[in-house]
């Protein structure tokens, strides 16, 4: 047997020879947060003994400690809702909020069933044989105990126990190694007396760093007290002691969920549960994300659509380990994934999920990879946790558009081309990435034709449901606009395909920039100026250069219209007080986008050094910043821009 820990940074091991252990359980559960506390009550429930091991005072995570009792997408079902329903009874009759009460229901019916709690402990380091979990030791009233398991769980949300054990695992983004922006928590008290709460992305971290995190903790405390996120009307109560970390160490699992899998339909079909929600990414640096989320995110301007995921056993599991679950928002999904697989009702239904299968696998004597599916199937259907009515597919889904989706084929290219007319052509522009080579010369014929014939109204071949809440496209958009809607729209679809045919468009687009944003979501959508950029880039158009010169370093850059057009917060395109959305978008896109042209181009040392020399300039100093924003430095809105200037200034002195 061998025992692993974190020694600066890196897991050391040594040997743990004939180890004596302080006690067993059936399950242990390593982080009894959002998943964690779940696992540890669907586990006591299936009638083992169970461990629960935090850090902290109490269970719940965000939704308690972080103060976080609302949802945000999610599939709907499993144990949380007869939880959430005691909480509310308990909440009338004596607390004044949910957050008491459901830490309270679920601390009391877990340890109803027989589970136990290790609170303000901390676990120091694995046990194994080989690659096989036996237990672990754990820091708690000032000495080291240890103890052995049949099954554990790591339910940390940052993948702490795999790491130790010396499970693979990634984090963050490729580009630049970044995770999900944080978030920070302000509960107040409204004029009528009633407990409300804030939350605002506070800006990007190394949360194993301690100092790092430490300095976010208090910034993003800071950040709720300034001018921007004030409420003259109510009086802060307490800032959450949670800091909101969506992202960070994710395993490689024996099936790890990607991006392209789900658009893909290729996901094993034997689910635990089915996530739901959009790609919930918050971040503004849309230009440093994959190359694939760009063209769904940023290129057909698709940000709100949501998805259901299956998540199957074999994503609870890092690569080549037994005896060891995960749980939480570091199952395994790639980067894109973890912005929609990480939503509250999904990660109860996560920790339910492996709290079912720790006890089915240790009564069985096997690995819970080995389990039948059908033992473990109607378990998870009795609470709802798995429902089959939760496997919607993809759809629009909030109060402006709510409406199934269905991709348009080759047979139906006439509601392609009438889609590709109006301000909402996300889903046609998509379809025809799709469709590759067989839509492009049609899109290349209606390029040039313009959009002769269009019919009214909305995008009535696209959906089996209906769109709510929004104006037609004929309110918006005038007949004299549709041709060069055709005629974008085509060039943009174009671009996707990968089709040189659209960069004489594209470069006009960005000639003649503008404000102009599609009208897809009810928040986050595109401008159109930006799309060709990215476009362009992706393509290496080196006649886009100039253009992008006169972005990045031209000084009356900033004075132009487009960049003061829209001065009011809106959700439908920017909601942050205080931020350019334009200007940073346009100049994130146009810096990132000549370094992909510049990549596209390596042998080409006087593009190289025409390219860096804009570049250098263009990021010498914080103009940019400054122009985008004056929050101070630390905060999310000066850290989007900075993120840029970082990533320019590493390309610029990498060794070529």
């Amino acid at each position: 047997m061998i025992y692993r820990r974190i020694v600066d940074g890196a897991p050391r091991e040594t040997a743990a020879g004939n180890t004596a252990f302080d006690r067993h359980y059936d399950v242990i559960v390593a982080g009894t947060g959002t998943a964690g506390s779940y696992a540890v009550l669907a586990a006591a429930m299936q009638g083992v003994s169970v461990l629960g091991i935090d850090r902290f005072s109490g269970v719940g995570g965000m939704g308690t400690f972080g103060y976080v009792n609302g949802y945000y997408y999610g599939a709907d079902g499993g144990m949380y809702k007869e939880i959430d329903r005691e909480a509310r009874i308990l909440r009338d009759e004596m607390f004044l909020g949910d957050v008491e009460a459901k830490q309270y229901r679920i601390e009391k019916k877990a340890a109803d069933h027989g589970a136990k709690f290790l609170l303000e402990a901390v676990i120091t380091g694995v046990f194994l044989d080989g690659k096989t979990v036996k237990g672990i030791s754990v820091l708690t009233e000032g000495r080291t105990r240890n103890l052995s398991c049949g099954i554990l769980i790591d339910a940390t949300a940052e993948a702490e126990v795999c790491a130790m054990a010396g499970c693979e695992t990634d984090c963050g983004r490729e580009s630049d190694g970044k995770t999900r922006p944080y978030t920070s928590v302000k509960v107040w008290l409204t004029e009528k007396g009633e407990i409300a709460r804030t939350n605002h992305d506070s800006g990007y971290v190394n949360q194993y760093d301690p100092k790092e995190l430490s300095d976010a903790i208090l910034a993003a405390h800071e950040s709720q007290l300034l001018e921007e996120f004030r409420n003259e009307k109510g009086r802060v109560i307490f800032l959450a002691p949670f800091i909101g970390i969506r992202e960070g160490r994710r395993i490689l699992a024996e099936e790890t969920v990607t991006m392209q899998k789900i658009l893909d339909g290729e996901l094993d079909r034997e689910a635990l549960f089915y996530a739901y929600a959009d790609f919930d990414k918050h971040g503004k640096d849309h230009a440093l994300e994959t190359e694939l989320l760009q063209d769904w995110y940023v290129a057909s301007n698709l940000s709100t659509v949501c998805l259901s995921v299956p998540i199957s056993v074999k994503t609870l599991i890092p690569r080549g380990f037994q005896s060891i679950l995960t749980a939480g928002r570091h199952i395994g999904v790639d980067h894109d994934t973890a912005s929609l697989v990480r939503m509250k009702r999904d990660m109860h239904k996560c920790g339910e999920s492996a709290g079912v299968c720790a006890a089915l696998a240790v009564k069985k004597g096997i690995q819970p990879i080995d389990l039948p599916y059908e033992e473990i199937k109607p378990i998870l259907q009795e609470t709802g946790c798995l429902n089959e009515e939760n496997n919607v597919g993809i759809a629009f889904d909030d109060k402006y558009r709510r409406m199934r989706i269905r991709w348009l084929t080759d047979k139906e290219k006439g509601e392609i081309r009438r889609e590709l007319a109006t301000d909402m052509p996300g889903i046609a522009i998509y379809s025809c990435k799709r469709l590759g080579d067989r839509i492009a010369e049609d899109l290349k014929k209606w390029m040039a034709d313009g959009a002769d014939n269009i019919a009214d109204g909305l995008s009535a071949g696209t959906v089996t449901g209906d769109i709510t809440g929004t104006l037609s496209d004929t309110d918006r958009v005038s007949a004299a606009d549709r041709n060069e809607l055709l005629r974008c729209n085509c060039a943009i679809a174009l671009g996707l395909i990968g089709d040189k045919a659209c960069l004489p468009v594209l470069r006009d687009i960005v000639r003649n920039r503008d404000s102009f944003y599609y009208r897809d979501n009810r928040r986050t959508n595109q401008l159109r100026t930006v799309i060709a950029i990215y476009l362009a880039g992706k393509l290496g158009d080196v006649e886009l250069i100039p253009m992008l010169r006169e972005i990045l370093t031209d000084g009356k850059e900033y004075d132009k219209e487009l960049y003061h057009e829209i001065r009011e917060t809106s959700y439908s395109f920017n909601s942050n007080q205080n931020f350019n959305e334009v200007y940073f978008q346009v100049v994130s896109y146009a810096a990132i986008s000549l370094i992909r042209i510049l990549e596209k181009h390596p042998g080409n040392r006087e593009l190289r050094e025409e390219g860096l020399n804009i570049l250098e300039e263009a990021f010498r100093d914080d103009s940019h910043i400054r122009k985008t924003t004056s929050l101070p430095e630390g905060t999310f809105e000066y850290a989007s821009m900075e993120n840029i200037k970082d990533y320019v200034n590493r390309f610029c002195h990498k060794d070529f």
